[in-house]
């Protein structure tokens, strides 16, 4: 097990562990959230997690909407059954109570706009229930914009750019990871709120198509978005994962200031093998490459922070990325009661 004499904690945006809370609970398991997440979690430290509703290509369209729901209701249920552990996030006074307690704020999330369909004004509705951070797309295209692994060059939508509307209304987050070149770019100009890219490295660190240029990370830094620093092998390069990620950050930090960094590891250990075709993966055509790496878990983040460390980040700087950013963000985000 990892010591370490300093303290430390973590903020992650970006996890996909409601897909295995909903599979599990099909299967008659009760807290599993509890059982099956919290060892770790608190093994990584992580005082807030962004829970990301993703709904898999199979059930597209019609069921995408029932997918999203069951997910909200698992959640709502989870919560209930282990309040001791875990606190839902609506307000930042939610936020600061839930630190305060010692609880893991959990802070609901969608991975594609995919379960709004063409009623965009349900957005409304799921941020009653607690969403406070959107991304329009996967790696597929949809109704609002284009994908990284579907781009027609046409940017968003008419519905898309009502969706960013309705989302700078009711005070979601704009999230721009998947997002292709052009959406990206079309997204900026019509979304004036905050914004993050939860789960995106620097290409120039890693030629990989789901990283983001300097211009990008130049005008999410310039917006006071954050940039979570992902942990999955291909979108970090090279021998050494953690040394890897470090090298991201220092790229990052080089280019546009300390303040944008986050973390958004992209955790899926727990899940089976993902149920997508390989093209949306941006992977090998026989998958191997997304599906037979390294899957890293949450208890790698006190390895994560030895190194950041190790490499001359001083505890401060380390703390600013792990954590205090993200707080800092959400803090001036949430709605304040």
């Amino acid at each position: 097990m990892t010591t370490i004499s300093e303290p430390w904690y973590s903020v992650d945006l970006h996890g996909d562990i409601l897909l295995d809370v909903l599979e599990r609970r099909r299967n008659g398991e009760r807290k599993v959230l509890e059982s099956h997440h919290l060892p770790a979690l608190r093994t990584g430290r992580v005082r807030v997690q962004v829970l990301a509703i993703y709904v898999w290509s199979e059930y597209l369209p019609e069921g995408a909407l029932r997918q999203a729901m069951l997910m909200v209701d698992v959640l709502y249920q989870e919560v209930a059954e282990s309040s001791k552990h875990f606190a839902l996030v609506h307000t930042r006074a939610d936020l600061d109570r839930a630190l305060r307690e010692e609880k893991i704020a959990l802070i609901l999330g969608f991975e594609g706009a995919d379960p709004l369909g063409r009623n965009v004004e349900l957005v409304r509705t799921f941020n009653r229930l607690g969403l406070r951070v959107l991304s329009l797309t996967w790696n597929r295209a949809n109704l609002y914009a284009q994908g990284l692994a579907e781009d027609t060059q046409s940017g968003l939508t008419s519905l898309g750019v009502e969706l960013l509307s309705l989302m700078d209304e009711v005070g979601i987050v704009l999230d721009l990871t998947h997002l292709s070149p052009s959406s990206f770019w079309s997204a900026l100009k019509s979304f004036k709120g905050p914004l993050m890219a939860s789960h995106s490295n620097a290409i120039a660190v890693c030629s990989h198509p789901r990283n983001l240029t300097d211009d990008q990370i130049r005008t999410v830094a310039e917006r006071g978005g954050l940039i979570g620093l992902n942990l999955v092998p291909r979108f970090v390069g090279g021998d050494d994962l953690l040394e890897g990620v470090v090298r991201h950050a220092d790229y990052i930090r080089n280019l546009v200031g300390l303040q944008c960094l986050a973390l958004g590891p992209d955790f899926i250990n727990y899940l089976p093998a993902v149920k997508e075709p390989p093209q949306q993966l941006l992977a090998s055509n026989d998958q191997s490459e997304a599906q037979h790496e390294l899957r890293p878990d949450v208890t790698v983040l006190p390895a994560l922070w030895q190194t950041f460390r190790r490499r001359d980040w001083s505890q401060e700087e380390t703390l600013s990325v792990f954590a205090e950013n993200a707080l800092r963000f959400f803090r001036q985000t949430l709605p304040v009661s």
